[in-house]
């Protein structure tokens, strides 16, 4: 009896160890895939997550104008089933699909450079923050430097030692204005502002505007930011001139100081901020309406110039690293220099002057990050905007090319000539941002000979 039990017990141990192996086997082969439960479940960890969101939105940084024109797809009946299969599969994937990059639209017979994308238009619409929208913005990678940027104005250590951002405005009503010696015709009405990007023709545009207002247009400059000031480090010289101008009773300037931040200045800007808007027929300009713009440059020109502004140049002389900068990369020609200061950017990184920020960052922070449009026009545009503004439109308040405005020859001298593919490349890498917002809007750089967008 006792053997009998011993035997029974020993053949169901047999038995449910073949049946566990049998249910693993078919588990492997997939026999019982349709069967399992909530264990069957694909878990993806973050990284896959975060993959899979960016091949789905890939398109839209590799084809910007697919974002602006719906497209419909015909599908032959075979596939149709297979096709709402994908559908399905991948609705949330494609949830940017929808997603409103901002109106590029124009209106009909009204002629005006400011009419961004009509025949006479030389201006592209741009809206910072859906570029930088942080879900389905073209520029959503680059979210965390617009962060950081925020955590150093709201620490007050944002651009110490750089000038006041500022938004100058005019608003022309042609009875009221005298003669354009620059243009001819008549004045258009309309209400005008800009940010200032800096290395952009940006000075002559902010004198311009006060050009216009001698003229009889009304308006003011807004003061979006005033950056606080660095330690004074001043040469012998430089001391002598700075006691002198102190005896004679003349102003010089103080530091260290903290920054101004969410002060009534910018308070005033963010409300007027908020009446910006696209461009309007004459007889429909609100009070409080205004198109703003902006001047943009290709990064590896406009680099050249921050260089040049940064070491020193006129109204960057108390920078407070502008000596730091001319020492460590003013080498013996023009292209070991730009060599250095484009590494320099690499592992310094673009906060190091504020001549050197990005544009778009600086677009983005002159606009206090509002869902608001802007006219964007390329830089040869600078010109004509200044006979818009009843300025000469030969003068240049900051000449870099002039002999003796840089501090050195070498920095005079540099051109774009000067770099080889692969500091185009490295220095397209520092600025992809820049590459990738004049790309979105329409216009070329010379990143897209280096880079795969």
């Amino acid at each position: 009896m006792a053997r009998s039990v011993k035997g029974a017990g020993t053949f169901f141990c047999v038995l449910v160890i073949v049946l566990i192996v049998g249910f693993y086997t078919l588990l492997e082969l997939g026999v019982l895939d349709e069967v399992k439960g909530p264990e069957g479940v694909d878990l993806k960890s973050a990284t896959q997550i975060l993959e899979e969101k960016e091949a789905a939105t890939s398109q839209v940084v590799d084809n910007p104008p697919a974002i602006y024109d719906k497209q419909i797809q015909v599908t032959a009946p075979e596939d149709e089933e297979e096709e709402t299969d994908k559908d399905e599969a991948s609705t949330s994937s494609t949830s940017c699909g929808d997603f409103d990059h901002g109106d590029r639209s124009y209106l009909e017979n009204v002629t005006s450079i400011f009419n961004c994308g009509s025949e006479d238009g030389t201006c592209h619409w741009y809206h910072p923050a859906k570029f930088l929208d942080g879900s389905c913005g073209v520029g959503k990678e680059f979210v965390p430097q617009l962060e950081y940027m925020k955590e150093l104005y709201d620490s007050q250590e944002l651009w110490l030692s750089g000038p006041p951002i500022v938004i100058p405005w005019a608003s022309i009503v042609p009875a009221k204005m005298r003669t354009n010696p620059f243009k001819e015709g008549n004045w258009s009405r309309h209400n005008l502002s800009m940010t200032h990007v800096h290395k952009t023709g940006g000075t002559s545009l902010v004198s311009a505007f006060s050009s216009v207002l001698s003229r009889g247009a009304t308006g003011k400059r807004h003061t979006v930011y005033m950056p606080g000031k660095k330690t004074l480090v001043l040469t012998a010289a430089q001391q002598r001139i700075r006691d002198k101008r102190i005896k004679d009773g003349m102003k010089v300037q103080n530091g260290p100081n903290k920054s101004v931040i969410y002060g009534s200045q910018f308070n005033q800007s963010s409300a007027f901020l908020d009446g910006a808007t696209k461009y309007k027929r004459e007889g429909d300009w609100g009070e409080k309406d205004h198109t703003l713009f902006a001047v943009v440059r290709d990064p590896a020109e406009r680099f050249i110039s921050a260089i040049g502004q940064a070491t020193g140049a006129f109204g960057s002389s108390q920078n407070g690293i502008a000596k730091q900068l001319l020492d460590e990369c003013l080498k013996d020609t023009t292209k070991a220099t730009l060599n250095c200061f484009i590494d320099l950017m690499k592992t310094n990184s673009t906060w190091v002057e504020v001549h050197f920020t990005p544009m778009v960052l600086e677009i983005s922070f002159a606009t206090i990050y509002k869902d608001i449009p802007v006219a964007v026009f390329p830089f040869q545009e600078v010109p004509n905007l200044l006979k818009e503004l009843a300025m000469n439109p030969v003068s240049k308040r900051k000449d870099g090319h002039k002999s003796g405005y840089r501090k050195s020859d070498v920095l005079t001298n540099m051109t774009v000539a000067d770099y080889d593919d692969d500091m185009l490349k490295k220095l397209c890498e520092v600025y992809k941002m820049d590459a990738i917002f004049m790309k979105h809007i329409g216009m070329s750089t010379n990143c897209e000979k280096v880079m795969d967008f």
